[in-house]
């Protein structure tokens, strides 16, 4: 049986890079005059992507560094990078520039052909998130780099067969995105469905009035009215056969869904794991592609015309004062997350404040957001001899400090005011279990965070490349 139903479901706006807050350090020795900054090598980089990642040649990087061996950098490593200046001879293009123009071509299935100039910080797999699309369909309308995918460079352009079209943003929304109804599936509680489409379980009780008085009494096939954070993608309805050797959770896996999730679509035929039978039929709803209407659509770039410097404060350190500008709203809610945080704990590290924007807004390398002021890098609270690091260091179980942590993350999320959080999948898990262990509630859990899920899914999202930080973004 396969029944295709229109759903919203995970799709990652906005950064899908490494981003990596670079210390500032002396220009000098950068021969067009251009900043210095020092990059630390995260697990898994070679010379050549950060040379894309901050738009550089990779001879540029071994120049900046003379006794570095390419094939040799370590994890934790720093290396000094020389940012493009004013007298490098490149034209220098409007921060508000789109990087992406449809030709109009169509390509079939209501989709045009789509050129898009690759990025510092642009990989292959990245690119084919930000259009969903798969690598496959980008690599077949560019033979080049078919032939060597590694050859992606700065400057290059792709075609690429995608949806463009987008459906009018919503009154009802703000303006921020299209208003659409999302049905219910068997076993969804308003926490999971909350977390399909990136928003709080409060915004679907403001739009939904039937649900205010009892969120938790939902039916199979109710319409709920939803703004969405997270792209639409349409719902494919399977009858699975158990085979010998199969687990609930290795076939949960196979379709990215949580145990939890296909439990409830059997809709009490199947009461628990170990009740799985070979020969068994089980429901899945598989995620397909894109609904109509959702292209992709650029919300990283942009300016800062009427910017605030992050003043400096008693409970905080900002890293780089002079990537520190933010809009007026945004300063003022970093202040009260901070303030709100400390009010739980009394003795407390200083927290980490890295990059907003810098002054004006526009590009600031090596991210590809952080240009017009509504993103913010927030260091984890340690503890140990890393706890008053101003460097952003790499967290895991032993360094973490998982309680003022959750804490700071928690006040972050009370402001009402946060789009999504970038947060590596390993730190998220131990977040995760943290706050289960304390008593949050399953239906918050959904709501909040993407683990375990695979698939984009929650405030909390994985990006890589946030192991020693977490991204904030907040709503324009």
């Amino acid at each position: 049986m396969r029944r295709r139903i229109g759903l919203f479901a995970g799709f990652f706006l906005g950064l899908t890079l490494p981003l990596v807050a670079p210390e500032l350090a002396n220009a000098g020795g950068c021969p067009d005059g251009g900043e210095q900054v020092e990059h630390e090598v995260a697990s898994g980089q070679t010379v050549s992507g950060i040379a894309l990642k901050y738009g550089v040649s990779q001879r540029a990087i071994e120049r900046a560094n003379p006794k570095l061996d390419i094939n040799k950098i370590r994890v934790g490593q720093t290396l000094k990078i020389c940012l493009p200046g004013k007298d490098s001879g490149g034209s220098k293009s409007s921060s508000s520039s789109k990087r992406s123009s449809s030709s109009g071509r169509s390509c079939g299935g209501g989709k045009t052909i789509t050129n898009h100039e690759v990025e510092a910080g642009d990989t292959l797999s990245g690119i084919a998130s930000k259009y969903d699309v798969s690598v496959d369909t980008i690599l077949s309308r560019n033979a080049k780099l078919k032939k060597d995918p590694n050859s992606l460079r700065v400057g290059q352009e792709l075609l690429i067969c995608a949806d463009n079209r987008r459906s009018k943003a919503s009154k009802t929304c703000g303006y921020r995105t299209p208003l659409h109804t999302h049905e219910v599936l068997p076993g969804e509680h308003l926490g999971e469905i909350a977390g399909r489409y990136g928003v709080r379980r409060k915004d679907l009780i403001k739009l939904n009035s039937a649900l205010r008085s009892n969120a938790n009494l939902l039916r199979v096939g109710q319409k709920i009215r939803v703004c969405p954070e997270i792209a639409p993608h349409e719902m494919v309805e399977l009858e699975v056969t158990v085979q010998s050797g199969d687990t609930l959770s290795a076939i949960a896996k196979k379709y990215g869904l949580t145990t939890n999730e296909l439990l409830g679509y059997q809709r009490g035929k199947l009461a628990s794991a170990n009740d799985l039978k070979v020969g068994q039929k089980l429901i899945v709803y598989k995620q397909g592609g894109m609904l109509p209407g959702y292209g992709a659509y650029d919300d990283d770039t942009g300016d800062l015309p009427h910017g605030v410097q992050m003043p400096a404060g008693k409970y905080y350190e900002v890293k780089t004062p002079s990537r520190a500008w933010g809009t007026g709203n945004t300063v003022r809610l970093i202040q009260s997350a901070i303030s709100s945080y400390r009010r739980g704990w009394r003795s407390s590290p200083k927290v980490h404040v890295g990059d907003i924007s810098k002054k004006g807004g526009g590009k600031l390398p090596p991210h590809r957001s952080h240009q017009h002021g509504h993103d913010v890098d927030i260091g984890y609270v340690l503890k140990g001899d890393k706890a008053d690091e101003v460097r952003f260091v790499n967290a895991n179980a032993k360094n973490l400090d998982l309680a003022r942590t959750w804490s700071l993350v928690d006040a972050f999320l009370d402001t009402d005011e946060v789009k999504y959080i970038f947060m590596d999948r390993s730190i998220q898990e131990l977040l995760y279990d943290y706050a289960k262990k304390k008593g949050i509630s399953q239906d918050t859990l959904d709501e909040l965070f993407q683990y375990p899920r695979r698939r984009g899914h929650g405030i909390i999202r994985h990006s890589s490349g946030h192991v020693n930080h977490f991204h904030v973004r907040f709503r324009n």
